[in-house]
């Protein structure tokens, strides 16, 4: 039996820590629970949104009129296997990370400190420093909700792109399946370990925030344009342009979720006049 929880708080389930309430909010923890949510949602009519650990989310001030399923319970366990490994959806990214580093398993170290689940980074095909999910990935066993099947995708068929991946859509994943390619550990380790320096040096941890707000325009940076727009350090109530990195817009404390709307919509028409580019936000925005 699924339990529905009314009027919870998006806040304490987004990393940007802003949100009103969702009319009802579902953790499920098996398939099963999963799928007899996105029924009953459909049963009552109800729009309803997908999260995993809500890294790359922004939701309004006022809240979600529906249903908002959150994954990150289900399926929370790690298979290491002979010529695979494979990971719940609900695992976070950097403990797969962490587990593989530790085995030795080589694929996974460039990922260390993005932020979010496992199911959460296939399904936008999260990478950093030249390795995309779309590497290491085998295939992935989805819940196809237009067809209300369980099925299992292959690399190929997930046709991925730039943090995309569209044969994913209307689909919610359960587990995925990667390679397992030997690695040594001390050497694993040195390359996570100080990707997760670069990472403290260079951006704003100690805030809260979804990580990058914009997708990199093609032969160009969006924290390079943001700058150079002389935008670091721009604030609207309590969200700001971060001084550490410009494509960060980070939550002081007390931001609202129109707070960082309106430095969104703020940057994209300072950049797009001064350079003619028109910032993509990464970070999905739900209304």
């Amino acid at each position: 039996m699924i339990r529905i929880i009314e009027n919870e708080p998006l806040s304490k389930h987004t990393t940007y820590r802003v949100g009103g309430p969702a009319k009802y909010f579902i953790m499920p923890v098996t398939n099963d629970e999963l799928i007899e949510t996105i029924s009953w949602a459909k049963s009552k009519k109800l729009s309803y949104e997908i999260i995993g650990f809500g890294s790359n989310v922004l939701f309004m001030d006022e809240g979600f009129e529906g249903v908002v399923v959150s994954t990150a319970l289900l399926n929370r366990w790690i298979l290491d296997k002979k010529e695979f490994l494979v990971a719940g959806c609900g695992v976070g990214l950097m403990e797969l990370v962490e587990f593989a580093v530790h085995k030795g398993i080589a694929g996974f170290e460039k990922l260390a400190g993005i932020p979010g689940s496992v199911g959460g980074a296939v399904k936008m095909n999260a990478g950093a420093f030249g390795i995309e999910m779309k590497d290491i990935l085998v295939d992935c066993l989805v819940y196809d909700i237009d067809k209300n099947d369980v099925e299992v995708i292959k690399n190929e068929d997930c046709v991925f792109s730039y943090r995309k991946a569209k044969g994913l859509e209307n689909k919610i994943i359960l587990s995925a399946r990667f390679l397992r390619k030997r690695g040594e550990i001390k050497e694993l380790e040195k390359i996570k370990n100080d990707i997760l320096v670069r990472r403290e040096d260079k951006q704003p941890l100690e805030f809260a925030s979804c990580g990058s707000v914009f997708k990199r325009p093609t032969g160009d940076y969006a924290g390079r344009l943001i700058e150079e727009a002389g935008l670091k350090g721009f604030s609207i109530g309590g969200a700001k342009v971060s001084e550490k990195h410009a494509n960060f817009i980070v939550n002081c404390g007390d931001a609202k979720s129109k707070d960082i709307l309106a430095i969104i919509d703020h940057v994209q028409s300072t950049v797009y006049k001064k350079f003619g580019i028109l910032l993509e936000p990464e970070v999905k925005i739900i209304k």
